[in-house]
């Protein structure tokens, strides 16, 4: 979690800087750090899912289906940085990333933003007592007004960064 959420912090601190060779080093190391710990998730979580459960479906709790669905969001959102943000860096470098055309800055937004819900809400799911034995109607309620909330204020907060930064760069190619 901590190496996600550093590399994300660091991106957003260095917006305004021109992509190096150093930036795509490190997201491609902290990309495979990434990889190896999801393998150890999903290992140890179906292990564990096993000894309490015995893969009996109606054992699992709504909160042990959302932590498996978080962690299914995790790894399709690891693929779209190893798919999209690795080569939309590679393709950039030399630019700063603030100034990428606004669709491929608008994804790579959004990915960022999934990171921090998944990281953010596996961790609630786990430090919460309240939400441990939470029945669906909560959760189905919580979860979604939780990722509607990053996806709007991570798109605003970027959006406003971005407008403020441009005029230092000029507009965007398409």
């Amino acid at each position: 979690m901590g190496t996600a959420l550093y590399f994300d912090y660091r991106s957003f601190q260095s917006l305004s800087d021109p992509i190096g060779k150093v930036d795509i080093e490190d997201l491609e190391r902290i990309h495979v750090w990434i990889t190896a710990a999801f393998v150890g998730l999903w290992i140890t979580g179906i292990t564990l899912i096993y000894i309490r459960t015995g893969f009996q479906l109606e054992a699992f709790s709504p909160k042990l289906w959302m932590k498996i669905s978080i962690m299914v969001l995790m790894t399709l959102n690891s693929f779209m940085v190893g798919a999209f943000i690795r080569p939309m860096m590679r393709n950039n470098m030399m630019r700063p990333m603030i100034s990428l055309p606004p669709m491929q800055f608008a994804v790579a937004t959004q990915v960022a933003v999934v990171s921090l819900f998944c990281w953010s809400s596996g961790l609630l799911l786990g430090s919460s007592a309240a939400l441990k034995t939470a029945p669906w109607d909560v959760l189905l309620v919580i979860f979604p007004i939780w990722f509607a909330m990053l996806t709007i204020g991570g798109h605003l907060t970027i959006m406003f960064v971005r407008r403020r930064s441009l005029g230092h760069f000029g507009a965007p190619a398409e």
